[in-house]
């Protein structure tokens, strides 16, 4: 939920990229059937062990916790659940203090790491602390393993042989390349960045001056004083 698409792809199917067109699409297929049962078979055997929350959400908060025997906690209102949590500087820890406002009633904090993450982050749990609460009621649902399992409980059918494949009649359609998408051949490339107030010259009566003695009229290929 927070790592770039792409390179999770990348990653999963590195090798892959110089293969042809069919070859990825099968690599990525072939790859997916043998990595979903193995994912479902662990988030399964989780829960049979009576585990209810992924492993990295358990060792964030556990971290969290130890951040937040330090901190000082001051309750605004005990019914709407507000709280101001001040956290001290630890420069061994690279950790810059500072003021929070918590509200556990809109599962917000101005840290933002609760808001994005939808797990506690420390002050929400020494805010938690305060008034005895347990701060994995706080965290969202998608954390736990059942869900996780059913999004790799599906399976991918077997493909079957390619000669008992159906026929496919390609006669109405008529594949034919884009020519408005084709590369020139000769000549510069036209850009297509965006022009702006840079690009337009300050007088509009400016000529172009030769690239080899700097004098109008003439370009650097007629320049008569080239050879000189």
């Amino acid at each position: 939920m927070t790592s770039n698409l792409a390179e999770c792809i990348n990653f999963v199917l590195k090798g892959t990229r110089h293969l042809p067109i069919t070859s990825v699409v099968q690599e990525t297929y072939f790859h997916l059937v043998a990595l979903f049962p193995k994912r479902a078979a662990s988030y399964a055997g989780q829960m049979q062990g009576g585990h209810v929350w992924c492993a990295k959400v358990l060792q964030e908060i556990n971290k969290a916790k130890a951040r937040a025997n330090t901190m000082h906690i001051v309750c605004h209102d005990r019914d709407n659940l507000w709280f101001r949590v001040t956290e001290f500087d630890k420069s061994h820890q690279g950790i810059t203090g500072g003021q929070y406002r918590v509200h556990l009633r809109n599962r917000t904090c101005d840290c933002g790491r609760f808001d994005a993450l939808r797990y506690p982050c420390a002050h929400v749990i020494a805010a938690c602390q305060n008034l005895r609460l347990d701060p994995m009621s706080y965290v969202d649902d998608v954390y736990k393993l059942e869900y996780m399992y059913n999004v790799w409980r599906h399976i991918f059918p077997p493909v079957p042989d390619e000669r008992k494949w159906p026929s496919v009649s390609l006669a109405p359609f008529k594949l034919l390349p884009d020519r408005e998408l084709r590369r020139k051949l000769k000549g510069r490339p036209c850009s297509t960045r965006i022009r702006n107030n840079m690009d337009i010259r300050e007088t509009t009566n400016q000529q172009k001056l030769c690239g080899w003695c700097r004098n109008p009229g003439h370009t650097s290929r007629s320049c008569p004083n080239r050879n000189s």
